[in-house]
């Protein structure tokens, strides 16, 4: 959600500079930023953007995601990933779009998501789609030609 006025994203939650938030689960559907530190699993519908002085370790799904600062863990992304040139990223990113600006520090693996590979978790519940998340390997996700995705017997 932008104003009008400046074009700033507005955001019901902002984790500020100089706040350290620990061993958590933060869940939601509306924009969330994160301009301190967090530690902890994010499962959001809405926007995450992790600002340059931002950082996160842990799990993160999201509508889309907008990286300035660090962040260390698998990211599942509905739509967009997009790594400004500040960012630095360790993780196995998923999403559909992955944009990385000049600068932008990148280690780990990426998987494109299509429409079948989108639906791995559809029809989960959100907290079983979590745990499936946490553990999957999504490069192991096998996709028949008809049929559903079909996710490794250990998750």
């Amino acid at each position: 959600m932008m104003s009008k006025k400046n074009s700033v994203p507005a955001y019901n939650t902002v984790i500020g500079i100089g706040i350290k938030l620990e061993s958590g689960m933060l869940t939601g559907k509306e924009p969330v930023r994160i301009d301190g530190e967090y530690t902890g699993v994010i499962n959001l519908s809405g926007d995450l953007t992790v600002g340059e002085t931002g950082s996160v370790n842990g799990n993160v799904r999201a509508g889309s995601i907008v990286v300035a600062g660090f962040v260390k863990g698998d990211i599942y992304c509905d739509t967009t990933v997009h790594m400004a040139s500040t960012a630095h990223v360790e993780a196995r990113v998923a999403a559909q779009t992955v944009k990385m600006d000049e600068g932008a520090h990148f280690n780990g693996q990426c998987m494109m998501l299509n429409a079948k590979t989108r639906n791995v978790f559809a029809g989960q519940s959100e907290q079983d789609e979590m745990k499936a998340f946490d553990f999957a390997k999504l490069s192991d996700v096998f996709i028949p030609e008809d049929g559903p995705p079909v996710v490794p017997e250990e998750v």
